[in-house]
């Protein structure tokens, strides 16, 4: 079995003890003592660049041993769990459904430690009970999911979301099902054993309802800022509004169409981390550039 290398650099700290962790970690060997923070794959144009670039000064991403960063590579899950567990430094909320590692985590898994503690901070939830599914790769909603759920975003940083009507019947949604997360190009089928439980509506929906004069002033239309917003999954929809109104999400090459349920690139992961990461003022906002048109952002809108 192949594994690929961590692209997070904190699991170089957290699991290097010797010659034996380095064995049980392939490609650990050839990562240099300073992290890396140009890569011959990602070009000075290249779009997400900036991000790359600065998340890697941060010691938040690295690249491959062989130098690269392969930016178009979508992102698995085992890899943006790396990627949260270094870039935010939350509460524990949960402790792992049944053991001290998932069913399908080995032990000596070079993101096992990663998983966990992204799983307990709250971030990714589990597509099965006790599995994780580490080689499954994130859609662009799920990623957002995890992020809007981890960092505990609410209705103070966004609005109650409407779509258009037609989206209701895009993506079935099962009850009772076990979690947020599905495959990005399952079967309908299929895609319902990842949905979500049903929820009650948020204190400000229920109050829309009574008093429907709110609704103008607490509603943000998602087909307003995509116009691909009928793709998106019901499960996401009032995440993607959170998310939208917090400025982290970023969509390239064409800013109007968010791409739901494609895999998020790798590229796509560094810029979503790093605008979510100016939202809790960790980092500086990039200088106004070419990349700024891509940021969908309403409190920067004109």
């Amino acid at each position: 079995m192949m594994f690929e290398q961590d692209w997070s650099t904190g699991k170089v700290t957290g699991l290097i003890a010797g010659v034996a962790a380095i064995a049980a970690v392939p490609g650990l060997f050839w990562l240099s003592a300073e992290a890396q923070t140009t890569y011959p794959d990602v070009p000075a144009d290249y779009w997400a660049q900036p991000f790359i670039q600065q998340l890697s000064q941060d010691d938040i991403l690295t690249g491959y041993p062989d130098g690269t960063f392969r930016p178009e590579q979508p992102t698995d899950r085992d890899e943006y769990a790396a990627v949260i567990r270094q870039a935010f430094d939350t509460e524990l909320v949960r402790s792992l459904p049944q053991a001290s590692t998932f069913d399908d985590v080995p032990e000596d898994y070079w993101a096992n430690a990663a998983i966990s503690e992204a799983y307990e901070m709250g971030f990714m939830g589990t597509p099965e009970p006790n599995e994780f599914e580490p080689r499954t790769e994130i859609t662009r909603a799920n990623a957002i999911v995890a992020l809007v759920e981890g960092l505990g975003l609410n209705e103070a940083d966004a609005p109650v979301v409407t779509v258009p009507a037609a989206a209701a019947t895009v993506q079935p949604v099962r009850q009772n099902a076990p979690s947020r997360f599905m495959f990005p190009l399952a079967s309908t089928a299929m895609m319902q054993l990842f949905a979500p439980p049903a929820q009650a509506a948020p204190p400000a929906a229920q109050a829309n309802a009574v008093n429907p004069d709110a609704e103008a002033e607490a509603q943000l239309e998602l087909s307003e800022y995509y116009a691909d917003a009928d793709q998106i999954p019901e499960y996401a929809r009032d995440e993607v509004a959170l998310a939208t109104q917090a400025g982290l999400i970023v969509n390239y090459p064409d800013p109007t169409l968010f791409n739901p349920n494609q895999p998020i690139s790798r590229g796509g992961t560094a810029a979503i981390i790093y605008r979510a990461l100016v939202h809790q003022n960790k980092v500086e906002p990039l200088p106004k550039s070419e990349i700024s048109k891509y940021i969908i952002d309403p409190a920067q809108a004109p």
